[in-house]
């Protein structure tokens, strides 16, 4: 850690060297193609411009445009083309370290002279999904980075939009939209559906420490919050669509990092100057034992991962475009008891856990145009991940107690491919099928909440394939209204069962800054593949699938929006919805749902008798990026209550009634072309719902026993975090150095998640999460 610490130092106060007499230049360069079918659009007129600098250009045969000798800033890039929707990019970001790429889409027009600009700032509150108009936002590489206390993880960015909360706690990626579980997300990266992309988590949940992969790697990409298209499918909360970005395809360049939290190295490049085939890789190695010297709490745990991401991109002549990703996470933990026993004070003194995570996709997809108006896409894909997780309690005699010993194991091989069309410049279409097989391996035992006793619940495996096919259309009528819908429909191998889903949108420009939409949609969701194929043996010893003929979860959205341009950089969004859900799986005769289950084994027999239902408005008032600083405020208020196997209505365990966040940040320039950035985050969100525990009982029982009597009747407080980022970047002639600080919870809070009985004292106590997390890191581009 003083190694870590001193070179941290050494290369923070790095001479700047003579970068007053320097002259700092970058090329910027991009790529002009149609929006459809990625066919080059040549002899579109480029221009780049701030206010010292302009300059333009026209796009090759191949659709390539550049810029050379552009001083460090940031930028304003337009594209014009007869026949196509002017295109402008405000705030591209030019740097000394890495050359600066800007991918350019055109969408066809039938009426060239209805001028609309299809802005990456001004209209990131948009999806960019041309099929989406209600509920759906864009998302870009520079939020990852600008946001306070987001490490360059996706995740924790889109916690900052309006109707997401953070789950099970802020210091986790665990995304909560609208009130509904976060394994009601459906998570999609290159077209390809994922498991949970996240380090450090746990059997079947959509939650954990940290992305598996790096914010630097990603494109534009989209994150729906309800009613989203027919594309996405088995989802009935909410769906991330992410992309990779292509590498660099004229020149190889390199970034590493180092931090007290690990080390982090990408490159991207040409595979030949000859042509336009790239790569892109990146890989992350993390130690947080420097979280001992912060938090008491930490003494005896040791958490590490690595990862690795890549995208290869193979342009050719005739026969279309060839890529290849994949995404591959390792990760540990353990938990050490306190070797003194006479220490011992509570059940964590005497724990010891390991947990170990194996976490991997990959995909390979081909796209070729068919004419000028059509697309073809295929894409194959693979995906596995592993949970190894032991637990047990250490006695008094230093023999171990078990009390969990999981061996869990879900892969997938899948199959996609769709026909995207443009029947005209007001009508195009989007088909397509895809089909996964699922597969299941788990070996459980476990502590019976019930009886304390432990029990040998499982050694199961199986497979099954689940079908999905969609068509959606978007379609402009005039110059003020949208039509967005389609239908999904989902085949599922195991029982036969099959879902039809219409979904539609609408909006209407009421004047040039403001608009009204809505949106309608059916959504469903099944449940991971074990809790279908899981057996347990009746009395007389025959093995049984109680969960075989489940139905999948079922949801009605309705979505009501309004937009307003307060000024060309100001915007205000308001959503008002609400959701029925049916069909829930639940316990007969209990209070139990898979509604408020973050997600795991189960094998219990369960029916689709449950229901449940999200009400609630969004806020969100934003000004981009301009001037250089920027803020958003959200404020959610929502309510969210469910019906279990006894039909008796209760608050759902997500339904913390509010959230509003802060955030904003500003930059400075010096004068020698260096950066310095200033980040600030502040969030107050309502409590979750929790059991409580029985004392009297837990006493008696000499274990935890929780108190059904007041089933989600109590709350956590709500809480109030603070987070923080400062940065500075250093440009040099041909490099760059960005010097990072970021903290977590700067109030050093820490906030109460639950409470458990400690056998030891004979009370309950409570459960915090970290306190103050901070990181320190420096990036070296070249």
């Amino acid at each position: 850690m003083r190694i870590i610490l001193r070179i941290l130092l050494l290369l923070a106060f790095l001479p700047a060297g003579e970068i007053y007499s320097q002259e700092l230049y970058q090329t910027v360069r991009g790529r002009i193609s149609e929006y459809i079918t990625k066919q080059p659009v040549p002899g579109t007129s480029v221009k780049l411009f701030s206010e010292s600098y302009k300059n333009g250009t026209e796009a090759a045969a191949d659709g390539f445009f550049v810029f050379e000798k552009v001083p460090p800033g940031r930028y304003r890039v337009t594209a014009e083309m007869i026949g196509y929707y002017t295109f402008a990019v405000e705030n591209v970001i030019v740097t000394t370290g890495k050359e600066t790429f800007v991918n350019v889409e055109l969408r066809g027009s039938e009426i060239s002279t209805d001028e609309i600009v299809v802005t990456d700032e001004i209209e990131k509150e948009k999806s960019s999904n041309p099929f989406s108009v209600i509920s759906g936002r864009s998302f870009s590489i520079d939020e990852t980075k600008r946001f306070a206390g987001t490490f360059d993880d996706p995740m924790r960015a889109v916690q900052n939009f309006a109707g997401v909360v953070s789950s099970p706690n802020v210091n986790t990626n665990g995304i909560v939209v609208r009130g509904n579980s976060p394994k009601g997300l459906l998570w999609r990266l290159e077209d390809v559906d994922i498991p949970n992309p996240n380090h450090f988590s746990f059997a079947g949940r959509n939650s954990g420490g940290l992305t598996v992969f790096s914010g630097q790697l990603l494109s534009n990409s989209d994150f729906y919050t309800s009613a989203f298209p027919p594309e996405y499918g088995n989802a009935f909360s909410g769906a991330f669509d992410m992309k990779f970005r292509n590498g660099n395809c004229f020149k190889r360049e390199y970034t590493a990092q180092l931090g007290i939290q690990g080390i982090e190295f990408a490159a991207e490049g040409p595979f030949s100057l000859k042509g336009k085939s790239s790569f892109l890789f990146n890989y992350r190695y993390s130690v947080f034992g420097f979280l001992q010297l912060f938090d008491k709490d930490m003494k005896n745990k040791v958490p590490s991962y690595q990862d690795l991401s890549f995208k290869i991109n193979i342009p050719t002549v005739n026969a279309g475009t060839f890529s290849l990703f994949g995404i591959g996470g390792l990760d540990k933990s353990k938990y050490d008891p306190e070797a003194d026993s006479s220490k011992w004070e509570n059940l964590d003194d005497r724990t010891k856990s390991s947990l170990g995570n194996t976490m991997g996709a990959v995909g390979l997809s081909h796209a070729i145009p068919l004419g000028r108006n059509t697309l073809l896409k295929t894409t194959l894909s693979a995906r596995t991940q592993q949970i190894d997780y032991e637990k047990g309690f250490v006695n008094s005699d230093y023999s171990i107690s078990p009390t969990d010993k999981v061996n869990y194991k879900t892969s997938g091989l899948g199959v996609y491919s769709y026909i995207h069309h443009k029947f005209s410049g007001t009508h195009i279409n989007k088909t397509g099928i895809r089909y996964t097989e699922m597969f299941f391996n788990a070996d459980i035992s476990s502590e019976n909440q019930f009886t304390g006793a432990y029990e040998h619940i499982t050694d199961d495996n199986g497979s099954t394939g689940l079908l999905q096919a969609f068509t959606q259309s978007s379609i402009n009528i005039g110059s003020r209204f949208t039509l967005a819908g389609g239908l999904n429909i989902n085949y599922f191998a195991l029982n036969k069962s099959t879902t039809a889903e219409p979904r539609l949108s609408l909006k209407l420009a009421l004047n040039r800054v403001s608009s009204l939409s809505a949106g309608f949609g059916m959504h469903s969701q099944y449940e991971d593949i074990c809790v279908y194929l899981s057996s347990v043996k009746d009395s007389s010893g025959t093995s049984l699938n109680p969960n075989r003929n489940l139905k999948p979860s079922r949801a009605l959205h309705f979505v009501l929006g309004y937009d307003l341009m307060i000024s060309k950089d100001i915007h205000l969004k308001a959503e008002g919805y609400y959701q029925r859900l049916y069909d829930v799986p639940v316990m007969k005769d209990s209070y139990y749902s898979m509604l408020n289950n973050p997600g795991g084994y189960f094998n219990d027999p369960l029916v689709n008798s449950g229901s449940g239902r999200n009400a609630g408005l969004d806020i969100t008032l934003e000004k981009f990026f301009s001037g250089n600083y920027y803020y958003i405020f959200t404020a959610s208020v929502y309510d969210s209550k469910y019906k279990g196997g006894d039909g008796i209505e209760r608050n759902g365990k997500y339904n913390s009634n509010f959230a509003f966040n802060l955030l904003g940040g500003k930059e400075f320039l010096t004068k020698s072309g260096n950066v310095w950035s200033v980040n600030l985050k502040a969030s107050y969100t309502g409590g979750e719902y929790y059991i409580p525990v029985d004392l009297d009982n837990s006493v008696r029982e000499k274990r935890e026993i929780l108190d059904y009597s007041r089933i989600y009747t109590e709350k956590l407080e709500p809480f109030l975090y603070l987070d923080a980022t400062f940065s500075y970047r250093i440009n040099y002639k041909r490099t760059s150095l960005v010097i990072t600080a970021q903290a977590k919870n700067i109030l050093d809070k820490k906030v109460v998640l639950g409470y458990s009985y400690n056998n030891y004292s004979k009370s309950i106590n409570e459960q915090t999460e970290l306190g103050l997390v901070p990181m320190l890191s420096v990036k070296y581009e070249f």
